[in-house]
């Protein structure tokens, strides 16, 4: 299985803008919706239906499930 890419974003303190990498920007485009919690955000176009947003983030998590099982084992 292929690991899927990640990205460092900075925020800027004072000004509290952030970097979207290029990839990103040309993924999901520049109206975005943004869902938070305490420890992570959801970023998805703002367009996008709900079931679309909601199985892309089931593919993320099988990643990250994924990473942590190969985490162990090292």
């Amino acid at each position: 299985m292929i690991a899927m890419v990640e990205f460092k974003i900075r925020v800027n303190p004072e000004q509290r803008l952030a970097y979207i990498p290029k990839e990103i920007y040309e993924a999901i485009g520049s109206n975005l919706k943004a869902i938070p919690n305490r420890a992570a955000v959801l970023l998805f176009p703002e367009d996008m239906p709900l079931k679309d947003v909601r199985r892309s983030l089931e593919i993320i998590m099988l990643d990250l499930a994924h990473g942590e099982a190969l985490e162990k084992q090292s």
